[in-house]
């Protein structure tokens, strides 16, 4: 089995989940097995799965892995209810659509809240005693069991909890405390009657090493372990004891320096699998050939490299919209220009907004759509305001499909200052959208042909970021000539030519 090792897949994503949907996807494709690994407690993972189009069979979670519920259904649409909390008959509920408040008299003794995307469903239930405070909290799993108490302190904070089977059997449980300074953190996590026997831990990456090292027994171990996320994710792996094959990915630059690839600092989330045990790995898996060489490069050349450095792609397209029909530009909205991404200060979709004043001076109706979410959304919101203009930029937030948002484009913008081949021009250019991205580590120069399909522009240029934009979209047949270019442009990305580097990284013998 080949397992790709993350700590979570929520309901709002970053790239990397992203990138591990469509390639469990790809791999299922090709008939070759695989799972998405997670780590964290999550009682809408089932909901969440089913958001992206996972199978149960595509993904593991620890938590659900040690309450025997992988392969468990929800209990119905909506359920459970309130009604099935059999709340005291002289209480009176006051209803909302997404928190109902329950009383003793004028005492508030619970709040009721929904689960997101449902009608009355149970997501959780906090329990206040008589002075007001909150001292326990009820999680409902989306399938329909309560999934875990948890306790709280007189200052509101964490002490325990308690994880449960879908029988009420108690099968893991936490417990908080203080360190010197005053702040709380996990004491103590046991597992409890785990095949006979309680297990004791200090901390989740020990739990999640030990989890990982199970799924690998269960396959009769010499399983394929691929840690897409630094950290967690990484540390885990590293320290299972079974017989397995350890690979990491590399979602992002891997210095300090996003301009100094070669020379910098490395990264401090790289520093444990790529200095202090690379000897553990089976190999690094990067993106581009670019990110490759300066690697091997910071690792003092090839003599000097200790786990083969290998490059796949990590955005593919799959077959039904590589085959699909091209869109043309009198079907798309004249002058939408999109940007796609996390709203955080490295991504610099300010620089976008600057750059569209200018642009909407030339093109009176161009607009600009910004789909996703981030920190930055509040500061965009007063910056478009500023700009005056609100009605023409709009930020869409965080959409899982953002197929009919590409094929109604005409340009696609980023401005990231740094990056490991950005999803998101992948799925631009598939769709046949030209792009305007800034020249960075690592991806863009890569997938944009200057001129062809796009335009490469110098980071933190904002005058140059606007002129490439109106120099895509004033002339239609120029328009015309780089959509086409785009939806060429993706071969390389292809589920074949994907796949076939994923079993020479791999080692896949089938």
């Amino acid at each position: 089995m080949i397992y790709f090792v993350n700590e979570y897949l929520m309901a709002l994503n970053s790239g990397i989940e992203h990138a591990e949907i469509k390639r469990l996807q790809l791999f299922k494709h090709q008939g070759t097995p695989a799972k998405l690994v997670t780590r964290n407690f999550d009682q809408m993972l089932y909901a969440n799965k089913k958001r992206f189009g996972v199978e149960d069979d595509q993904i593991v979670n620890m938590y659900d892995y040690f309450q025997g519920i992988e392969d468990l259904k929800p209990v119905g649409k909506n359920e459970p209810k309130i009604e099935s909390l059999n709340l005291a008959a002289d209480y009176n509920v006051d209803p909302g659509a997404d928190v109902s408040h329950v009383y003793d008299g004028d005492k508030l003794v619970m709040n009721v809240h929904f689960a997101p995307g449902t009608i009355g469903q149970l997501y959780s239930v906090d329990a206040f005693d008589r002075t007001g405070k909150k001292v326990q909290t009820e999680l409902w799993d989306f399938r329909g069991f309560k999934t875990r108490d948890q306790f709280f302190s007189d200052a509101g904070e964490l002490i325990s909890q308690v994880t449960y089977a879908p029988d009420g059997k108690r099968v893991i449980e936490e417990y908080f405390s203080h360190d010197k300074d005053g702040h709380n953190f996990l004491s103590l996590l046991q597992l409890l009657d785990y095949k006979g026997q309680d297990l004791f831990f200090d901390s989740y990456d020990e739990l999640f090493t030990f989890f990982l090292d199970e799924l690998n027994r269960r396959d009769g171990e010499g399983s394929t372990f691929v840690a897409d996320r630094p950290g967690a994710a990484y540390d885990a792996m590293l320290s299972m004891t079974t017989k397995v094959s350890r690979f990491i990915t590399l979602p992002t630059t891997h210095t300090i320096d996003p301009k100094d690839q070669v020379y910098a600092n490395l990264s401090g989330i790289y520093a444990n699998p790529i200095v202090n045990q690379i000897d553990k790995l089976s190999g690094i898996i990067v993106a581009t050939d670019e990110q490759k060489a300066d690697l091997t490069r910071w690792m003092g050349g090839e003599a000097q490299v200790k786990a083969p450095i290998t490059v796949v792609p990590f955005s593919v397209v799959n077959d039904e919209q590589a085959h699909a029909k091209r869109v043309r530009l009198p079907q798309r909205t004249a002058h939408k220009v999109i940007v796609v991404g996390r709203l955080t200060k490295e991504r610099h979709t300010e620089d976008v907004v600057k750059a569209f004043v200018t642009v909407k001076k030339h093109i009176a109706d161009a607009t600009l759509d910004i789909y996703g979410y981030g920190d930055q959304e509040k500061p965009l919101t007063e910056q478009i305001k500023k700009a005056e203009l609100t009605d023409s930029v709009t930020l869409k937030g965080y959409h899982p499909d953002l197929d009919k948002a590409y094929d109604g484009a005409q340009v696609y913008v980023n401005a990231t200052e740094s990056d490991n081949e950005p999803l998101a021009l992948a799925e631009a250019l598939a769709h046949g959208v030209p792009s305007v991205v800034y020249n960075v580590h690592y991806g863009p120069s890569d997938m944009i042909d200057e001129g062809k399909n796009g335009y490469l522009v110098a980071d933190n240029d904002v005058v140059g970021l606007a002129n490439a934009i109106q120099r895509v979209m004033k002339d239609d047949q120029v328009w015309e000539a780089m959509s086409r270019n785009a939806y060429d442009s993706i071969t390389p990305r292809t589920e074949s030519i994907v796949f076939a580097k994923w079993k020479r990284a791999l080692h896949i013998k089938h």
